[in-house]
């Protein structure tokens, strides 16, 4: 869909659609139109497609010419983001997809869904995922689970539930950015909008049968009064990058004056720099005639500029992106003449790895309710008390060497001996769901040769007895 920033032109009239719901689809219009600016500059930040603020005392010109990026609010939400990683739905019990949903999650794509939608709420303070019956003969699956980007889709929450209240996704657009297609979702119904070329609306009403509204958001830092939360790349996090950004002009520029020190000569007859002064600069030999007094010309340098206050400046910034951020220095591109100890990473990481816990666990909730929906959409049921157990499995955010998680997992056993009998100890130990899913299914086969080999040797002596002495020999 194209960027775009204007003015949108909202449903004035929408064929199939009573003044209520035309009511709510121009109420989330407009706070989408209001939400759209600053969502698309944080968009541009992260892709560094920001122009660079001018400064009073760097040349316009120099700013223009000079190309200064910066992947500093990219990693403030990658870092965060590669932390949070779905592992799949579980039950209390410890079962694995208990509601067999991988089917589903699949055909979705949800592993490649959900990081980008994941990705999206950090970077605009929230995202949306949408389920609704699919259209299985044009080849959908039978539940359809779509990321929706916050920068071209808004909801509105409903207080006293905790969800939810009606939401708009805009699904395509035309060349100049206006809206040719929407769904509006409301708790009784989803109308799917198209314009017209005449400029007009019609919608097409599908009935939604679980009564709620089948959006769910995912949601960084939600607070009391902002339960859309807030975005990681945050008014700090811009005006620190645009610091950044000015510190690198500045560092390009100095280098210049660093390579070609400042020069004087006093005495020299108007001629002396026929060939120009910057070739004087560069010549391996360079004469000076006397004046026509006869006096011998003095020549000088001034005090070599040094390039270290630019480099303790940006050092500086850096400190201040990672105070705001989590993000660790050392993931800056600041790097130190000695490398920390795997202590000093883990406490520099602490920080990003208890954002990150209490992300997967406001996350999880969001996701628990797609998952329940899924079934319920599916299965045509109402929330069973098994399902309202259904809980979700994230990865350790916290990054640890084999060794020493190895080490740690050891002194636990010997505390709690049966801790190396349950799958927890695996996923401690860092093995993925795949991997755990591998080793018990071989532990179970060599277990199963094992039991085999026990009833063939307790046979054996039994049908020796029966066999015939003269067959013996």
């Amino acid at each position: 869909m194209t960027a775009f920033v204007g003015v949108w032109n909202a449903p004035t009239f929408v064929a199939g659609v009573d003044e209520a719901q035309l009511d709510a689809i121009r109420g989330l219009f407009a706070v989408w139109q209001a939400k759209y600016p600053r969502n698309l500059l944080r968009s541009q930040y992260r892709d560094m497609r920001v122009r660079i603020k001018p400064s009073g005392n760097i040349p316009a010109e120099a700013i223009a010419r000079v190309e200064a990026v910066s992947e500093w609010p990219d990693k403030a939400v990658s870092a965060l983001a590669e932390r949070s990683v779905f592992e799949g739905f579980v039950s209390p019990g410890g079962m694995q997809d208990p509601f067999e949903l991988a089917g589903i999650l699949d055909a979705n794509r949800f592993d490649l869904e959900l990081p980008q939608a994941i990705t999206s709420a950090y970077t605009h303070s929230c995202s949306f995922i949408t389920t609704a019956l699919g259209d299985v003969a044009s080849g959908e699956p039978e539940v359809l689970i779509m990321a929706r980007d916050a920068l071209w889709s808004v909801a509105r929450w409903d207080t006293r539930r905790r969800v939810v209240r009606d939401a708009l996704t805009i699904t395509d657009t035309d060349d100049h950015g206006q809206p040719t297609a929407m769904d509006a979702w409301f708790p009784d119904v989803i109308l799917s909008l198209t314009r017209r070329p005449s400029g007009s609306w019609v919608a097409v009403s599908r009935p939604n049968t679980l009564n709620e509204v089948l959006v769910e958001p995912l949601m960084y830092d939600p607070q009391l009064g902002r339960p859309f939360g807030r975005s990681r790349i945050s008014r700090a996090v811009m005006n620190i990058t645009d610091r950044a950004l000015l510190t690198i002009i500045r560092s390009e520029l100095a280098s210049d004056f660093y390579a070609a020190p400042r020069m004087y000569a006093l005495g020299v007859a108007e001629d002396a720099f026929s060939r120009g002064k910057w070739q004087a600069a560069i010549d391996r030999w360079f004469a000076i005639s006397k004046d026509e007094d006869g006096d011998t010309p003095t020549v000088g340098q001034f005090p070599q500029m040094t390039m270290q206050p630019l480099t303790d400046m940006y050092r500086t910034i850096a400190t201040q992106f990672s105070g705001a951020t989590g993000v660790p220095v050392s993931n800056l591109g600041i790097v130190t003449d000695n490398p920390p100890s795997a202590e000093a990473l883990y406490a520099d990481d602490r920080r990003i790895v208890n954002t990150a816990r209490t992300q997967n666990r406001i996350m999880g909730g969001s996701l628990k309710r797609v998952g329940q929906r899924v079934v319920r959409l599916r299965d045509g049921r109402d929330v069973s008390d098994e399902l309202s157990r259904l809980d979700t499995s994230w990865a350790n955010p916290s990054f640890t060497s084999p060794s020493t998680s190895a080490d740690a997992l050891v002194k636990l056993s010997s505390v709690f001996p049966w801790l190396s009998e349950s799958e927890v100890a695996l996923e401690f130990a860092g093995f993925s769901h795949a991997e755990i899913t591998r080793l018990l299914s071989d532990k179970r086969r060599a277990q199963g040769g094992s039991v085999l080999n026990q009833v063939l040797a307790r046979q054996t002596p039994a049908v020796q007895s029966a066999v015939p002495d003269d067959v013996a020999g």
